[in-house]
């Protein structure tokens, strides 16, 4: 499998030389391990980076956020919409100014907490050789997203009558524009070019990762409180393990083009669509169809693709593995 480009006391990240894997060229803090690491260190095959990660241990925080969020950003204004709608004599500005003034309440929320997080003095949770004031890549992606989506949702609440269909459009642009960023990294990655710029904890100049990867760095690593012990060893595991970069960039393939295919659709439903009334529940509703079948395929997925790749691993390092057996599942190993 790979082998190590530096010794343990080298500042170069590892750089995994066969199977066509990366090389990644940094000062980053995360590379200073052999491949030759104890079983102790990451459980029970020798080499593979574990990451280190108890779900468990952060679901209520985990389940309680999402599950905020999921209501912010599609039940709450298919709830707040239709009672307000045909129940109630409000002047259609008002209704949708009601409705606006509650978006962005639970995302701004995290979104601030995030970026408290990001600088505060204590560096835990940045990236890699990252500063204070750089954010994250994720952190940038998103507050250019929610510029954009709260443009919209203002800009066509002001008109007397307001405009309906646009009005149901943000989320479908948002997973146009996140499944188009993963796509066009994965296309990157999939070619071997370069970072144009520092990706998270990926130095720029460094060959390109797809954007899944760097989604499940940011907010694991800040919003999940993996930190960078975390970002350390995701990037570890990417680099060590070639089936790990193979379920990255299934993942990452998976999401992009349904993100874009799924927002693409709803999007031109919510112009054919006769009924306005209609439209805006399809804008707001089908997203969240999408988003639980697809994370819901992603879960299995990858824990099916995390067995197979230790069951890879142990095979090439002639170790015996309880893969099978499906131990473990309470960790992201």
């Amino acid at each position: 499998m790979a082998n190590m480009a530096e010794s343990h006391h080298g500042s170069r990240i590892p750089r995994t030389e066969s199977h066509g894997a990366p090389e990644y060229d940094s000062a980053l803090d995360c590379a200073r391990r052999s491949m030759a690491l104890t079983r102790d260190e990451f459980g029970s095959l020798p080499g593979l980076p574990r990451l280190e990660y108890r779900l468990m241990e952060h679901r209520m925080k985990l389940f309680v956020v999402s599950g905020l969020l999921i209501f912010e950003g599609s039940l709450l204004p298919i709830i707040l919409f239709y009672p307000l709608w045909y129940a109630t004599g409000l002047r259609h500005g008002i209704l949708f100014a009601i409705i606006t003034s509650f978006f962005g309440l639970v995302s701004g929320l995290e979104f601030a907490h995030r970026s408290w997080r990001l600088i505060h003095k204590n560096d835990k949770y940045r990236p890699l050789d990252g500063t204070r004031w750089r954010f994250d890549f994720t952190h940038w992606t998103l507050s250019i997203c929610y510029t954009i989506m709260t443009g919209i949702l203002i800009g066509a609440s002001i008109p007397h009558e307001p405009l309906v269909r646009p009005l149901a459009i943000p989320v479908p642009l948002f997973f146009i524009g996140a499944g188009m960023l993963c796509i066009i990294t994965g296309t990157m990655s999939a070619l071997g070019m370069r970072t144009a710029c520092k990706v998270s904890s990926i130095p720029k100049g460094a060959p390109q990762p797809p954007y899944v990867l760097t989604a499940v760095e940011d907010v694991v690593g800040v919003d999940g409180g993996g930190a960078r012990l975390f970002r350390r060893r995701l990037l570890e595991r990417y680099k060590a393990s070639k089936a790990f970069r193979r379920l990255i960039a299934e993942l990452n393939w998976f999401w992009g083009i349904g993100s874009v295919i799924s927002g693409a659709g709803t999007l031109a439903a919510v112009w054919v669509i006769p009924s306005q009334e209609i439209a805006y529940g399809v804008g707001w509703g089908e997203p969240l169809v999408f988003f639980v079948v697809w994370t819901t395929i992603t879960a299995f997925w990858t824990r099916r693709g995390l067995r197979r790749e230790k069951k890879v691993w142990a095979e090439s390092t002639g170790e015996k593995t309880s893969v099978e057996s499906g131990t473990d599942t309470q960790n992201t190993n």
